[in-house]
């Protein structure tokens, strides 16, 4: 008589609070909620989680894999800082890898993906009146990632997906400045974003790409012109529990 084999299964729940831990890490970094500059412990963020400490450590080493976050023996976790040089080249790899998702989704997108980019994006504008800067942040990037998506390139997606990791949390001072005060690029992204969307809209991946790459450009801009009025690059900062 044969003995049956048990099945051989997957730790499915420490798998997955791995991926959780990681999602929600970088869920944080482009809402903002994780500044310049803050360091943290393995432990502080394993509280917040409400987890322990080792799906904390896998999220943290594959962050840090991808450069979103820095290691500093002894002394925690660390969002790095971007000297002059390296903002400029990680904005200059957005416009070009942005525009090209941008041009590629003009040219697959189906209707159904381009009625949820605009409920996306209306959800977005909502945000962005009710001056509420973490809301704008995720509703920025699940608009931003809507499209992108619609370029059926997984490879794309993941570049773009790190060059943004690096480079939105370096936004936020710039975004508060932008929900509180309504200078003229407040009322410039919404032209931005409505024009990229008739662009995609009409299938016109030309169209597409110079609308994002404006859009990008002018955002940098803004976010340069802000810093210099600050007087200094974003500094260290923990903004959790700020609100504009």
């Amino acid at each position: 008589m044969n003995t049956p084999v048990p099945p051989t299964l997957a730790p499915i729940e420490h798998a997955t609070l791995n991926e959780l831990a990681y999602a929600r890490l970088k869920h944080a970094l482009v809402s903002g909620r994780i500044g310049p500059g803050t360091t943290l412990t393995l432990r502080q963020v394993a509280e917040q989680l409400g987890t322990s400490v080792m799906p904390v450590r896998e999220a943290i080493t594959r962050l840090s894999a991808e450069n979103a976050l820095v290691v500093m023996p002894k002394r925690g976790i660390r969002l790095p800082l971007l000297s002059d040089e390296e903002a400029e080249d990680v904005w200059s790899l957005r416009v070009q890898l942005e525009g090209e998702a941008c041009a590629r989704a003009a040219r697959h997108i189906t209707a159904a993906e381009l009625a949820e980019i605009r409920v996306l994006g209306d959800s977005l504008q909502n945000a962005g009146e009710a001056g509420d800067l973490h809301p704008v942040l995720e509703r920025n990037n699940a608009f931003q990632f809507a499209i992108y998506r619609a370029a059926r390139s997984p490879l794309l997606l993941q570049m773009i997906e790190l060059l943004r990791l690096k480079s939105v949390p370096h936004c936020t001072a710039a975004v508060r400045v932008m929900l509180r005060e309504r200078p003229d690029y407040y009322h410039q992204s919404w032209i931005n974003h409505a024009a990229l969307v008739a662009a995609l809209a009409a299938h016109d991946a030309p169209r597409a790409r110079r609308e994002k790459q404006s859009d990008i450009r002018a955002l940098r801009a803004f976010v340069r012109d802000v810093a210099q009025r600050a007087g200094t690059a974003a500094g260290p900062r923990l903004v959790e529990e700020d609100h504009p």
